[in-house]
C-alpha cells in the first residue's frame, strides 16, 4: 500500500533525526507509533492523497517533538501497549519458535550423525551411539546427557529399539530416512523413560512437570492477585480525586460541560497528568487481568494434558501387563504407538511450562513501565476534599443505586440493563467507561454505571458515571461519538486500548465528517444603544451649468443645429507657430540571399574491439585489439 511506503520512509527519517539528536527508539516501537498517528488524516498520510512534503516535514517534526521526552504517561501507554501486543498476542508462535530453536542449536549434532555412512570399528560404533544418545536426551529436554545415571538410562532405552547391528544398517540408509528415525527415535526413547518412570525404574533427571506446572500457577496466580491490588489502590485513588475536580454545569448554549473545581495548590496541568496516568494504569489493570485468564487458561489445560498422560500410562501398563522388560521385536509392533503418544502429551506438558515462564516474564516486564511512571500518591490526595477517602468502583456504583436516566429530550434510546436477557455478554463501548466525560475530559477513563440505563445509538452500546452524563450524552450522542473518534486521533494511546483501531481505519480517509452534526451559530445577545446621525452626509455640489428649462434645452439645439452649417477657417497662431515639418531618412528595398539547411550524411565503420586474454590464460597479461574497420577503405 502506498501508505506504508510513505511510513517507511518517514520512518527512516525519523530515526536519523532521533540518532542526530540523541535519542534512543526502537525501529519496531516506531514503526506501530507512525501507523497509529497516520489513522488521523489531518496528517495527510493516507492512500488516496499524494503527500505534501511541508506537510510530512511537520509530521516528522512533531513526531520527533514526542520521542524527545519518553517518560511521559502517553508515552509509557504505548511503550506497554507494543510490548503486549507482541508478546501476548504471539505467545503461541513463541512456544513453536522455541522448539524450532532447539532443534537448530541440535543441527550441527545432527548433522554429525547424518553424515556418517559406514562404520567399521567399534570405536566408531560407540561414538556415533554415543552422539545418538545426546541428541536424544537434549532433544526430549529430559535430563543432562552428561550426567552418568541420565546417559546410562537412555543409552538402555535406546538399546530396546536400536542395537548395535541395527545401528550399521541405520547409517547407510538416505540422509532425510535418517533424520526421521532420528525424530522417531526421540520420540519413542520418550515414551520408553517415561513409562519406566511411573514404573519406579527410571526417570533419572526428569522434572516432575505436573508438580512444578502447579506451583508456578500457584506463584503466579498469587504475584499478579498482588499486582491487581496495588494497581485498584491506584486507580481508585485517582479515578476518586478526578470524580471530585471534574463538575459539570450548564453553558450559555444551556448545554452540559465539565468544569474543573480544582483546589488550592492544584492546577490544571496537574489534572491532565493525573488523568493520563490514569490510562496507564487502566491499561496495566486490563493486561494483568488478561494475564490472570490465560493462567486460568493454562491450569485447565495442563489439568486435561496431565489426565490425558495417566490415561495413556494406564492403558499402556495394560498392555504390557506390567511387565519390565520388554522384548525388542515387540516394540514396533505392539508399543510403538503407545509410546509415541506418551511423547506427544508429555511435549504438550512441556509447552505449557513454556507457556508459564512467558506468562511470569511478561508480568515483570509490565512492571517495569510501572515504576518508570512512578506516579506520586500525593498529587491525587491533594484533589480529593478533607475527610474523603478514595471509592472503589463498587462504592461508585452503590452512591448512584436507584438513579436513572431520563428517556425525556434524550436521542439516544435508553434501556435498563434488566431488559437485557444476558447482560455479562453485552458488549459495551471503551470498555464500559462513561462515553461523554472521556470525551469532555479530554481522555479521562471514569467507569460506568450499567445501572442507571444504557444507551443505545449508532448500533453501539454506551453507559455513563452519572444521570447527567448520560443527559449531556443524549442531547447530540452522533456527535459525542464522531467527536471521540478524533480525540483517539489526538490521542494514539486509546485507539488499541478501547478497540478503536477498526472504527479509525474505516475513516482514515475522511478529514471532516460532523457536517451532519455541526451546531447551528450562536445568535448574538441584543443591546439598546442611542445614535445621532450627520445633519448632511452628504456634500452640497452645485452646477453652474446646469438647466432643468424646456425652452433653455430649445435654444441649445438651435445653436448646435446652426453651428453644422457653419464654414470652418484657420489661422496661424503663437502657439500653432512651434508645430513644424519633420523629415525622416528611408531606404529603399533590396533582394537578399539567404542559405537554408539542408540533409546530409556520411558513413563510417562501426567502432570494435576484443579483449585478448580474458580467458584461458593463467596470468594477467591482457590488452585491447582494435577491430575497426579504416575508414578509407
Amino acid at each position: 500500500m502506498h501508505c506504508d511506503g510513505a511510513i517507511r520512509n518517514i520512518e527512516k527519517e525519523i530515526l536519523r533525526e532521533c540518532a542526530n539528536k540523541g535519542i534512543q527508539i526502537h525501529e519496531n516501537f516506531l514503526n506501530y507509533y507512525l501507523k497509529l498517528l497516520a489513522l488521523d488524516p489531518t496528517w495527510g498520510i493516507t492512500d488516496k492523497d499524494m503527500l505534501n512534503r511541508a506537510d510530512v516535514q511537520k509530521f516528522i517534526k512533531y513526531v520527533v517533538s514526542k520521542l524527545e521526552n519518553q517518560l511521559t504517561p502517553s508515552m509509557i501507554a504505548l511503550k506497554m501497549q507494543f510490548y503486549f501486543s507482541c508478546n501476548f498476542q504471539m505467545k503461541h508462535k513463541m512456544v513453536k519458535r522455541n522448539r524450532s530453536e532447539l532443534l537448530i542449536r541440535l543441527r550441527a549434532l545432527e548433522q554429525e550423525i547424518v553424515d556418517v555412512k559406514y562404520l567399521a570399528e567399534e570405536d566408531e560404533i560407540d561414538l556415533t551411539y554415543k552422539k545418538i544418545v545426546y541428541y536424544i536426551t537434549l532433544a526430549s529436554g529430559l535430563g543432562n546427557p552428561t550426567l552418568e545415571p541420565v546417559f546410562k538410562e537412555v543409552r538402555a532405552a535406546l538399546g530396546s529399539i536400536l542395537d548395535r547391528n541395527e545401528l550399521k544398517e541405520f547409517v547407510t540408509q538416505l540422509r532425510y530416512i535418517k533424520m526421521d528415525n532420528l525424530q522417531e527415535f526421540t520420540k519413542l526413547v520418550t515414551g520408553i523413560r517415561l513409562f519406566n518412570k511411573d514404573c519406579g525404574k527410571g526417570g533419572e533427571g526428569m522434572e516432575d512437570l505436573p508438580k512444578l506446572i502447579n506451583e508456578a500457577l500457584d506463584a503466579t496466580g498469587a504475584e499478579l492477585q498482588g499486582q491487581l491490588v496495588t494497581i485498584m489502590d491506584k486507580v481508585n485513588l485517582m479515578t476518586t480525586a478526578l470524580d471530585f475536580v471534574y463538575g459539570i454545569e450548564l453553558n450559555e448554549r444551556n448545554h452540559r460541560v465539565i468544569v474543573y473545581r480544582l483546589p488550592r495548590g492544584v492546577t490544571q496541568r496537574d489534572v491532565e497528568y493525573v488523568r493520563d496516568s490514569l490510562i496507564v494504569y487502566r491499561q496495566h489493570e486490563l493486561y494483568i487481568r488478561k494475564l490472570m485468564d490465560e493462567i486460568e487458561r493454562i491450569e485447565t489445560a495442563s489439568s486435561q494434558i496431565f489426565n490425558t498422560l495417566q490415561r495413556g500410562l494406564i492403558d499402556l501398563h495394560r498392555v504390557v501387563k506390567h511387565r519390565i522388560a520388554i522384548p525388542v521385536n515387540q516394540v514396533f509392533y505392539s508399543f510403538q504407538p503407545h509410546f509415541m503418544k506418551l511423547s506427544d502429551i508429555w511435549c504438550s506438558l512441556q509447552d505449557q511450562t513454556i507457556l508459564m515462564a512467558k506468562i511470569n516474564q511478561i508480568m515483570i516486564n509490565l512492571q517495569k513501565y510501572i515504576k518508570i511512571l512512578a506516579f506520586p500518591d500525593s498529587l491525587a490526595e491533594s484533589m480529593i476534599p478533607p475527610g474523603e477517602a478514595p471509592m472503589t468502583d463498587t462504592e461508585r456504583l452503590q452512591r448512584t443505586a436507584g438513579q436513572k436516566i431520563s428517556n425525556e429530550d434524550n436521542n439516544a434510546t435508553i434501556i435498563d440493563a434488566i431488559n437485557f436477557p444476558d447482560f455479562s455478554k453485552l458488549k459495551m463501548e471503551y470498555l464500559g467507561f462513561c462515553g461523554w466525560k472521556l470525551l469532555a475530559t479530554e481522555g479521562g477513563l471514569l467507569p460506568g454505571n450499567p445501572n442507571l440505563g444504557i444507551a443505545r445509538t449508532m448500533n453501539m452500546t454506551f453507559v455513563f458515571s452519572s444521570r447527567e452524563a448520560g443527559a449531556a450524552f443524549g442531547e447530540t450522542p452522533e456527535k459525542c461519538v464522531m467527536e471521540t473518534i478524533n480525540l483517539a486521533r489526538r490521542k494514539p494511546e486509546l485507539i488499541n486500548l478501547l478497540n478503536m483501531k477498526n472504527r479509525l481505519i474505516l475513516l482514515q480517509n475522511i478529514k471532516e465528517y460532523l457536517g451532519l452534526v455541526r451546531e447551528p451559530p450562536l445568535l448574538p445577545l441584543t443591546d439598546n444603544a442611542e445614535i445621532q446621525t450627520e445633519l448632511h452626509p452628504i456634500d452640497k455640489n452645485i452646477d453652474r451649468s446646469y438647466f432643468w428649462n424646456i425652452w433653455d434645452l430649445k435654444r441649445r439645439a438651435i445653436q448646435l443645429a446652426n453651428l453644422s452649417h457653419c464654414k470652418t477657417v484657420s489661422s496661424q497662431t503663437l502657439k500653432s507657430f512651434f508645430r513644424n515639418n519633420l523629415r525622416t531618412q528611408t531606404y529603399d528595398k533590396k533582394e537578399q540571399i539567404s542559405q537554408t539547411k539542408r540533409d546530409n550524411y556520411s558513413n563510417v565503420p562501426k567502432p570494435s574491439t576484443f579483449i585478448f586474454g580474458l580467458r584461458g590464460r593463467k596470468d594477467d597479461k591482457q590488452f585491447i585489439v582494435d577491430l575497426t574497420r579504416p575508414v578509407d577503405e
